[in-house]
């Protein structure tokens, strides 16, 4: 089980990966931070739910795009997944 700090510093950095890169798929994230696909999945949701990621309704082989505020324009990148 996951202590609160390791929480929090996995978040923290998911966070600062779509800050660095724009919208980003959950597969993506995980793979650049070394963590399981559905806990990178679970900690996105949880960031959404605190409203400090936004969820498209974009979807990118069946997985939404995760986002922060002001990354709008930046989803344009994945149009040909519409």
């Amino acid at each position: 089980m996951l202590d609160m700090q390791k929480v929090l510093q996995t978040k923290e950095r998911i966070l600062d990966l779509i800050k660095q890169r724009g919208p980003e798929l959950p597969v993506r994230v995980a793979g650049t931070i070394g963590q399981n696909n559905i806990f990178t999945a679970a900690f996105m949701s949880e960031l959404v739910g605190e409203q400090k990621l936004k969820l498209s309704n974009m979807r990118v082989r069946g997985s939404p795009l995760y986002y922060i505020q002001g990354q709008e324009e930046q989803l344009q990148k994945y149009i040909e997944y519409l």
